[in-house]
Formats: structure tokens, C-alpha cells, sequence
């Protein structure tokens, strides 16, 4: 995979719950602020062998969300709907999607396969996602994360609580929809402190033009080009008379 930065691998192997290694874009090191996109689960999508053989290696997550991320004219709802938001556009370019995801860690919360799409992770998944993340975001110096989804808040106080780290949640003045952002900082081992932000998952009703500010405005995004949001396309009726 030539978009990915292999160097770190050491690092995950020596992380026994990390059964997926994260992605790493190429040029993430270089990055001027090092940004983690933290997904939540991975559901199987399949019953057989195909599914079982992509998971059973630590490589599944990358292959999953290359396949997703860097086929670009793949519609992946939850990459491209975070694209739109991160460049403010409807259809950002092949480009920018690659500055993108070579220039961020993916990775994803819940280190255990979801059997359907209709289950959800418990406490106890999410607070060993949380411990495991806080992790990373010491070993591999990162400064802010955007979070898909907000459910695992309470776990993320009770996994850094845990681990003794400073953290602060607040609602975000934002709102979209009935839907609140929440802003958060927590420190690392270290005392580095990493500032995240929780959004809607992109994957449903995800309202890119109302979160492009939150987003742009919530995390640095050094390597997008900032562009206006484009105008909503206005609503057309065709009236038809009656039968």
C-alpha cells in the first residue's frame, strides 16, 4: 500500500488489543498538526471466508477503508460525506482526497467485529477503545482527533479517568439539526494535551453543508484549501393537473 506509512507498524504490533492496525497516510509524520479520524466499528458485511480472511489479518482496516477512501468515485457515504465537510464541497477533488487520507490516521474505536449491523457496542467495548486510542495518541504524537459519533463520551471519561489523565467535555454552541457536537480535551501520559471533536457519524443523515463550519472551524486543517459553501440548489415543483 503505497499510501500508507509502514514505519509505525512495530509500535501496533507490540499492542496486543490493537487486533487491526491503523492507517497511516504516507505523509502524516510531516503533517503540521497530526490528526487522527477516529470510525467507530467494524460490522461484518459478510458471513464466509472473505470477511473472515480480510479481519483475521492485522491489515483489515486498512484494506477496508482503502478500498472505501482511495477509490475515489466509490460512493462510501462516511468518507465522502467527512471529504465534504473537511473542503466545504460537494464533489472535492481526487486530489484533495488524497491529500487527505495521506495525511491522517484512521483508525477505528471498537476493536471487536459488531455481528450485524443492529448491534451496538457495549460500555465495557467502548472504554477499552478509549483506553487503547489514548494510547495512540501518546505513541504516535497526535494533537487532535475528530470523532464519529458521540455515544462513547461517557466511556472516554471513565477510560481516561482510569488511566489518572486531565480531560474536559463540553457541548458545542453549534447545533445542527437536534443534533449537538461536543468539544473535548484530554492529556496524554505525557501531559501533551489532544483536543477532539465528536461529530454526527457521516454514515447517516449527515448534513455536510450545516457541519463544514463546525468542522473546519472545530480542528485544524492546514493541508485544505479553504473554499465558501456552495449554495444550496434551490427546490423545484412540476405541478400536474388532476386525473
Amino acid at each position: 500500500m503505497d499510501h500508507l506509512d509502514l514505519s509505525f507498524d512495530h509500535l501496533f504490533e507490540a499492542r496486543e488489543p490493537l487486533k487491526w492496525w491503523p492507517w497511516v497516510g504516507r505523509d502524516f509524520s510531516r503533517s503540521a498538526t497530526k490528526t487522527m479520524i477516529l470510525g467507530e466499528s467494524v460490522y461484518r458485511w459478510a458471513e464466509g471466508e472473505a470477511f473472515d480472511k480480510r479481519y483475521g489479518l492485522t491489515s483489515g482496516l486498512r484494506v477496508t477503508h482503502k478500498n472505501h477512501a482511495l477509490k475515489f468515485d466509490r460512493d462510501s457515504r462516511y468518507v465522502r460525506n467527512i471529504e465534504r465537510a473537511i473542503f466545504q464541497r460537494r464533489n472535492p477533488s481526487d486530489a484533495q482526497k488524497q491529500a487527505l487520507w495521506s495525511s491522517v490516521m484512521y483508525h477505528n474505536l471498537v476493536l471487536d467485529v459488531m455481528e450485524t449491523v443492529k448491534r451496538r457496542p457495549t460500555e465495557k467495548q467502548y472504554q477499552a477503545g478509549w483506553t487503547a486510542a489514548l494510547d495512540l495518541f501518546d505513541v504516535m504524537g497526535v494533537e487532535q482527533c475528530l470523532v464519529f459519533g458521540v455515544e462513547s463520551i461517557n466511556s472516554l471519561r471513565a477510560a481516561a479517568s482510569a488511566e489518572k489523565l486531565r480531560y474536559s467535555v463540553e457541548r458545542h454552541p453549534t447545533k445542527v439539526g437536534r443534533f449537538c457536537a461536543r468539544s473535548a480535551f484530554v492529556d496524554t501520559k505525557g501531559g501533551k494535551p489532544i483536543k477532539l471533536l465528536f461529530v454526527r457519524h457521516p454514515s447517516s443523515f449527515f448534513a455536510w453543508r450545516k457541519w463544514a463550519p463546525v468542522v473546519r472551524e472545530g480542528l485544524h486543517w492546514d493541508f485544505a484549501e479553504t473554499q465558501p459553501l456552495p449554495e444550496a440548489p434551490p427546490m423545484t415543483f412540476t405541478l400536474t393537473a388532476a386525473a
